[in-house]
């Protein structure tokens, strides 16, 4: 693993986004075969079409690395030190419904630090991506050969001007109750997005804080190091660097620590 640099592990990672895309949009809108899991939540053909697909692509070149994806779990490795995380399809109920908010999501971990993440969105025509030290990136899919440019986080220093979105009302209300609800009062504009989007407005200055009252790492792992890359936080409600908490606080930065202060109020 030592070998592979940060920018080989992000063009391979982009290569499977690509990938990834064709597979996903030739189901949507179409015969998804969709069904419940035993966890109440949707899982449609799609879902297990592209997962299995990056699943073979990364054994067939790092046989040695464990993978953690959101429809077959974990698969250990020999390399204990690297881990890739899939979501094949990150909005899976709006995939299902016909909105284009969803994603393929891939991240690689090296020694409990996520390297490098892609956050795919072929029916928005946007891909988003970092590699640790090499910035955030966005560009247009829609278009071929659409210029990447690089993002990062608004400077906006209060929760009065900010913009905060969230994910499902009712998880966020679960997780942090009237402090959630503090948090939006206290805001300039509030939306419920959700989903990896809502992360990504957040990275690329669209956005101030994303709140998530119940997420899984494979939601988190790739945009973490978008919004890292961007200038931003995604933790816990200690401040910790973190995807396995169950839910998250993204931010620009510069209101972190206020919005933490707010939801632990």
């Amino acid at each position: 693993m030592d070998e592979v640099s940060t920018a080989d592990l992000l063009a391979f990672a982009l290569e499977l986004a690509e990938e990834a895309d064709g597979i996903s949009m030739s189901f949507y809108r179409g015969d998804l075969g969709t069904t419940t899991k035993a966890d109440g939540t949707l899982v449609t053909r799609a879902d297990r079409a592209v997962e299995a697909h990056l699943r073979a692509r990364i054994t067939a070149l790092f046989p040695e690395h464990a993978v953690l994806g959101e429809e077959q779990g974990f698969t250990a490795g020999t390399a204990n030190e690297a881990r890739w995380i899939l979501d094949p399809i990150d909005g899976t109920h709006g995939f299902a419904r016909g909105i284009p908010v969803w994603a393929t999501l891939i991240a690689c971990e090296r020694n409990g630090t996520i390297e490098v993440g892609v956050a795919s969105a072929p029916a928005l025509g946007t891909r988003w991506w970092a590699g640790r030290g090499l910035g955030a990136w966005r560009a247009a899919t829609a278009v071929r050969g659409g210029e990447p440019e690089r993002i990062a986080v608004s400077s906006i220093g209060t929760v009065e001007e900010a913009q905060v979105l969230y994910g499902a009302h009712g998880l966020c209300l679960e997780r942090w109750g009237e402090r959630f609800e503090s948090l939006l009062a206290g805001a300039w504009r509030t939306r419920g997005f959700g989903d990896f989007w809502s992360h990504c407005l957040v990275a690329e200055g669209a956005a101030e804080v994303m709140l998530e009252g119940h997420i899984s790492p494979w939601d988190i792992a790739a945009v973490q190091v978008i919004v890292e890359e961007a200038g931003g936080h995604l933790t816990d409600g200690a401040g910790t660097l973190t995807i396995d908490a169950g839910y998250s606080i993204t931010s620009n930065a510069a209101i972190h620590d206020v919005v933490l202060r707010v939801l632990r109020a």
